[in-house]
């Protein structure tokens, strides 16, 4: 039976991957990296900035780049992530009511890459910040997906909160939308509903269910999940 449920933010929450892609194919031209979008979606969608910008640089130049450049990039990348933003990045359909229906039943959080002042303006400006206990970001892990360590200190954060003692791992569920975020969850040890908003049915086979939209989980699914 499930006790708490953990989101994944990119994807999921906001429409905004595509969005992304084009961030890192506009910040790495800055430094004469040309991104393989193809490669992207295979391999890099999910991680966090630093490991999908030291990832794509390691494939253009074949080594990794310094602190210092990574760190310039990561920070143009958030600038003009938090500019688009600003003009409005639509979130997906069907999803404020899912979390507003687990919210009656269910301790929630949000396990994702992204930074967290994304992740606060984007809750807060759609009314939904009040719904999740906690948020563990980019800033918060030293390892992006498919590394569990997200997971991992989702789940701690769920085990310390007031009603969960003795939660144990598969009594979480998490709902994500890569593939890298599906392996996260699985080596965390945590149940997880797949999305197909970014890659097909096909990739999801270790996720627990698999949906074509967030929009499609009903209150109902996670109940009946043991």
């Amino acid at each position: 039976m499930i006790k708490a449920v953990l989101f994944d933010f990119n994807g999921v929450i906001i429409d905004d991957e595509r969005v992304h892609l084009d961030l890192f194919v506009e910040v790495l031209s800055l430094y004469g990296v040309v991104v393989d979008r193809d490669l992207y979606w295979k391999e890099f969608l999910g991680m966090d900035d630093r490991g999908a910008l030291s990832g794509l640089w390691s494939r253009h130049f074949g080594r990794e780049p310094e602190d210092r450049v990574l760190h310039e990039m990561i920070e143009k990348k958030a600038a003009i992530y938090m500019d688009r933003l600003s003009s409005g990045i639509p979130l997906y359909e069907g999803v404020a009511s899912l979390i507003k229906d687990l919210s009656h039943i269910y301790p929630m959080g949000i396990v994702s890459g992204a930074l967290r002042p994304e992740i606060e303006g984007t809750l807060s400006r759609n009314g939904l910040r009040e719904y999740f206990h906690f948020i563990v970001s980019a800033e918060d892990t030293e390892r992006g997906k498919p590394d569990p360590e997200g997971y991992d200190k989702g789940f701690s954060r769920l085990a310390s909160m007031d009603g969960l003692d003795g939660l144990s791992r598969g009594e979480v569920l998490v709902i994500e939308d890569s593939v890298q975020g599906v392996e996260a969850a699985k080596l965390a040890g945590l149940k997880a509903f797949a999305v197909c908003h970014t890659y097909s049915p096909d990739c999801f086979f270790p996720a627990d269910r698999i949906y074509p939209e967030v929009g499609k989980i009903l209150l109902q699914d996670v109940l009946s999940l043991s």
